[in-house]
């Protein structure tokens, strides 16, 4: 045996190796025990005692079942109550109706239809109608057509709401796209349906058509307006709006 190994093993049988040695194994076992056993343990019982506060400050610690049962009924309660509310607001405010037809030809003829009422509108009670043809009837079948048919509804009901309140022309009157509204959760709560209309009304039926976009179905909400001097003597204000129409899902 090389004498260099053999020494080192002697001095390994040594008592005071092995003492060295016995310190060395407590000193890491006491190591690991404190990491991986009293500070767990002790991270534990934090957490219990967290919970076990937690469960004793809690509205529903010092109830019975009964109680308990009481307020649940109660909280249903307040939400049908609150759905209830918003059905409510919701049906007062939305200007369009979410069951329309989706397929290609009816919103053609849909389309058809409703250029000849407005024409026919506009002629009984002699107000220009400018924009004739306010929408593309060329649509293929990529295309979400229950969109289009809610922008035409769209269209024409503020092209009507125009029209009864005796504005002097109808000078043009468009959609936009659609914009959604999402809550907190992402779902999707109302869509507008934006349209661009400028029109030429006089003083006293430019209050009459403000005050109309908020009557029952008949609401619109403003997007944007922009009031000014008619292009003529006979057309005292040009009114320029964005106003959108509300469809509630």
């Amino acid at each position: 045996m090389n004498p260099q190994l053999q020494t080192v093993i002697d001095f390994v049988k040594t008592e005071r190796m092995q003492v060295i040695l016995v310190l060395v194994f407590v000193v890491v076992s006491a190591f690991l025990t404190v990491n991986f056993v009293v500070l767990k343990q002790r991270d534990t019982a934090e957490q219990n005692r967290n919970q076990r506060h937690q469960l004793e400050t809690s509205r529903y610690a010092n109830q019975s079942f009964a109680n308990m049962q009481t307020i649940a009924d109660h909280n249903r309660e307040n939400l049908k109550s609150l759905s209830n509310e918003w059905a409510q607001i919701a049906e007062r405010l939305a200007s369009l109706q979410a069951q329309v037809p989706s397929d290609i030809i009816d919103y053609k003829v849909q389309l058809y239809e409703v250029r000849e009422r407005l024409k026919a509108k506009s002629e009984e009670l002699k107000i220009t109608l400018i924009p004739t043809d306010f929408m593309d009837d060329s649509l293929t079948s990529d295309e979400d057509t229950r969109t289009r048919i809610l922008q035409l509804n769209a269209v024409e009901l503020l092209a009507n709401l125009a029209l009864d309140r005796q504005i002097q022309q109808l000078v043009e009157i468009y959609p936009l796209s659609p914009i959604q509204h999402v809550d907190k959760t992402s779902q999707k709560t109302f869509t507008e349906y934006p349209v661009r209309v400028e029109c030429d009304v006089d003083f006293t039926h430019l209050y009459s058509f403000f005050q109309s976009v908020f009557e029952e179905d008949r609401v619109f909400t403003f997007r944007n307006i922009r009031i000014e001097s008619g292009p003529t003597l006979d057309t005292k204000l040009r009114v320029k709006a964005i106003l959108s129409a509300l469809l509630f899902d």
